[in-house]
């Protein structure tokens, strides 16, 4: 590598806007699979793990203590995972076409969807795969087999509904992951066609990003946009006026990296689908 090369590699390392601090120590009892999601509940303190094997919901401490484990045989396809205002652990299952909501320790006191079965329409969902909350409580389901997005009240009402599958404006090839910010703007990630899509609480196009790969999951931090790239072991920075304003990674320091959460100090988590593990990366104005 030429001195110039060496000089610029240096010069974008220095410049990444996180360094790895580690990894969160998972529990050997748990047999860990395919590591989907990881949930910062930034209120309570708590981490929230999910995975594709036994026991596939895990609880840890604010330090990364492992707490404790449930849901064993309840997942078909482990996939979201979000914790609400009120402190209860939401998740996806892909495969059984649900969501559930489960209290923090583990009690199960919602199944929204029928379980197994897939379909269109108020009261059943086709492979979905995240769901973020609104300032006044909503739901908002990236339903990822129909190619659209379901709002629903904070009791798991339905309330209405856009989308479907296509390339056009409000069209998913697979509406994978998804992000809100404090003002109510939804980011799908649009897997497939290699875009993010923006819209408003009531469901209308705002605009589309492209030129960063293809999203798999989505956080909004700041007046930015995390944006990972399973495809090429990547996550990028993007405005709000959706402009790229860096990226980070490559295989060798991200295995598949999937959906992220940050807690009360910044950190950022990253479940990484084919390290089958957590990574920490701590903010550079930390470091």
């Amino acid at each position: 590598m030429t001195a110039f090369l060496l000089l610029l590699s240096a010069t974008l390392h220095a410049a990444d806007p996180y360094a790895s601090s580690g990894f969160l120590s998972l529990p050997s009892e748990a047999g860990i699979g395919a590591l989907s999601a990881v949930e910062c509940d930034r209120k309570g303190g708590r981490i929230y793990v999910l995975h594709r094997g036994e026991k596939p919901l895990l609880q840890f401490d604010s330090k990364g203590k492992y707490l404790k484990g449930w849901g064993t045989g309840l997942f078909k396809v482990a996939h979201g995972l979000r914790v609400d205002r009120q402190g209860n652990v939401w998740t996806t299952d892909n495969g059984n076409h649900v969501l559930r909501k489960f209290s923090r320790d583990g009690q199960l006191l919602q199944t929204i969807g029928e379980e197994g079965v897939a379909g269109r329409d108020e009261k059943h969902f086709r492979s979905p795969d995240d769901i973020v909350f609104s300032s006044k409580g909503e739901m908002y389901v990236a339903d990822s087999g129909n190619g659209r997005i379901v709002r629903l009240g904070g009791d798991g009402r339905y309330i209405g509904e856009w989308g479907k599958k296509g390339k056009a404006q409000g069209e998913f090839a697979t509406a994978h992951g998804l992000a809100i910010d404090a003002g109510d703007r939804i980011y799908v990630a649009d897997r497939g066609n290699n875009r993010v899509q923006v819209f408003d609480r009531e469901g209308r196009f705002v605009s589309e990003w492209k030129g960063f790969g293809n999203p798999f999951g989505l956080l909004v931090v700041g007046r930015e946009l995390l944006v990972s790239d399973g495809d090429a072991n990547r996550i990028s920075h993007i405005g709000m006026d959706g402009a790229v304003a860096s990226a980070w990674g490559d295989a060798n320091s991200l295995k598949l990296p999937h959906l992220m959460s940050t807690d009360r100090k910044g950190n950022l988590y990253v479940a990484e689908v084919n390290g089958k593990r957590v990574q920490i990366f701590q903010p550079a104005k930390n470091r």
